[in-house]
């Protein structure tokens, strides 16, 4: 377990505590609980808080937060920067970090399968080529030579001030959950509570179609 000082602790408690009364202004708002009930599992949350490790607390609105900058950059269709992503792991050389995920093999299956379904343009005997060479120990690909062999539109690489990788969206999240595997766990409960709430509003509809139907047939 990684041991954070006191002022991590009182820091991560902190954030805890915040994200918990605004989960529950949330729910008091939209009338799901009454306020005794919301009372009644703060008191609890908050009992129990010692027995949780601050570290991981901590974590979880940080992954929950990638998550929202995902869906937000979807809608509004911009790029990530990658390089300031791989910064976070190694802020003085996050190209290296960038590269290393551009060396696993699932990587370009990926950026291969998301290129094939989005440019028209790509060319995937290039990238074959690419997959080829990666079976020698010394592969190295940089996304400039990714961006210039397969002809890619996912990456982006820019120079200058406020140069470096940007990718879409759907790519940036594919570096993050290589990068961190919190987020990863986090996206998967996240589609898992998604699935289940459209599971439940489904059944509601069904059951108000049934209901309609009841009410207005012919008597």
């Amino acid at each position: 377990m990684l041991r954070m000082t006191e002022m991590e602790k009182a820091e991560a408690y902190w954030a805890y505590a915040i994200s918990v009364e605004r989960t529950a202004k949330r729910l008091l708002d939209k009338g799901v609980l009454s306020p005794e009930a919301i009372v009644s599992i703060q008191e609890r949350l908050y009992a129990t808080i010692h027995e949780k490790d601050p570290y991981e607390m901590g974590r979880i609105p940080k992954c929950q937060a990638i998550i929202q900058t995902y869906l937000r950059s979807i809608h509004q269709r911009q790029y990530i920067s990658l390089t300031d992503i791989a910064r976070e792991e190694n802020s003085e050389s996050p190209s290296y970090v960038i590269q290393s995920w551009l060396r696993s093999r699932n990587t370009l299956e990926f950026l291969k399968i998301w290129e094939s379904k989005n440019d028209p343009d790509f060319d995937e005997c290039e990238c074959e080529a690419l997959l080829e060479a990666m079976k020698t120990p010394s592969f190295t690909v940089t996304p400039k030579q990714w961006i210039a062999k397969t002809k890619a539109i996912g990456l982006v690489s820019r120079q200058g001030k406020g140069g470096g990788t940007f990718a879409h969206p759907d790519i940036a999240m594919d570096f993050q959950m290589w990068l961190k595997p919190e987020v990863r766990l986090e996206l998967v409960k996240w589609v898992r509570e998604s699935g289940e709430m459209n599971r439940q509003h489904a059944i509601v509809y069904q059951l108000r179609v049934r209901a309609d139907a009841i009410m207005n047939k012919p008597q």
